[in-house]
């Protein structure tokens, strides 16, 4: 009968019939992490091979990418997509404690399985500009009823347009679109984010009145495919989203001051809505981070045609 030796255990598993490293793996009780639960969107579960290289599978399609990307050696597995044949000895690369809690299958918490799910989301970031110098002129009580108010308006919009707020930062937030399958998930950010626009000017005469000065907000949008899931300490895990797409929406948000506009989209964006929605200046935007230029365009209005989805 075949066996799979893993160090730095020295555990022998003994295999009956052909599965892949990961699931032998967990079978047999030892901890190996699979944070994208086994579909190779991730290199967690990487393994070294140490001898019986000959008793496993060809890398798959999904494993030559991950090994092109992160320049792995050939000895350098995925566990999830690599099946095994014959006997193999394996280095697992999950070796201190904080990985192997995080890894373990045994104590059934939140890092167990897999704690996210990859999907085509729009992103809007929101920020309120000018507002150190309100903060510097303002009791901080007032400031904290200012922020809520604007809040809560724009909690409101968001959910009406299908959208969740994923976080609040300071004067700012992050929403998303589109994370359980909204079909219309650009048009919903676009709309949302106007509104939210004229809930800021609406705010702004308000506080001109009774503060003198003005409320203005930028807002920056991007769509594409982000990783939505559990994330933070095992106590306090909460569901959030990360990728390229969240920081490109930051960036975008950040680039209305020196643009002199409001609220820029990604040319995906532009594309995907420009039945529904006017807009107006296209930049070429050298974003923070970002290789290359961002093609920006600034978002004017619905258009007044648009069918209303």
């Amino acid at each position: 009968m075949s066996e799979m030796f893993v160090w730095p255990e020295e555990i022998s598993v003994s295999l009956d019939g052909e599965r892949n490293l990961l699931e032998a793996a967990s079978d047999a009780g030892i901890a190996m992490a699979h944070l994208c639960g086994g579909r190779g969107k991730c290199s967690t579960c990487r393994v070294r091979i140490l001898e019986g290289s000959e008793s496993l599978s060809d890398r798959t399609p999904t494993e030559r990418a991950m090994a092109a990307k992160l320049d792995f050696p050939d000895e350098i597995r995925l566990a999830c997509q690599t099946r095994v044949h014959g006997s193999v000895q394996l280095w697992r690369l999950v070796l201190d404690d904080i990985d192997l809690e995080m890894a373990s299958q045994l104590g059934g918490g939140h890092y167990a399985g897999p704690v996210g799910r990859e999907v085509e989301a729009a992103v809007m970031f929101v920020d309120v500009a000018g507002f150190t110098t309100m903060s510097e002129h303002l009791p901080p009580y007032d400031i904290v009823h200012i922020l809520n108010r604007f809040f809560d308006r724009s909690g409101a919009v968001v959910e009406s347009h299908h959208g969740r707020i994923d976080n609040y930062m300071g004067d700012g937030f992050l929403a998303l679109f589109g994370i359980d399958g909204d079909p219309n998930r650009e048009l919903d950010a676009v709309k949302a984010g106007l509104d939210i626009v004229e809930a800021a000017s609406s705010m702004s005469r308000y506080l001109d009145r009774i503060y003198g000065h003005p409320f203005r907000v930028r807002v920056g949008i991007c769509v594409g495919d982000v990783v939505f899931g559990l994330m933070g300490a095992e106590s306090s895990a909460r569901e959030t989203v990360i990728g390229d797409v969240v920081n490109t929406a930051s960036r975008l948000e950040a680039a209305n001051k020196t643009t002199g506009t409001s609220m820029l989209v990604t040319e995906t964006i532009r594309a995907r809505t420009s039945t529904a929605v006017e807009y107006g200046q296209r930049f070429d935007l050298d974003l923070p981070g970002k290789d290359g230029h961002v093609v920006a365009h600034e978002v004017l209005r619905i258009a007044d045609t648009a069918a209303m989805p």
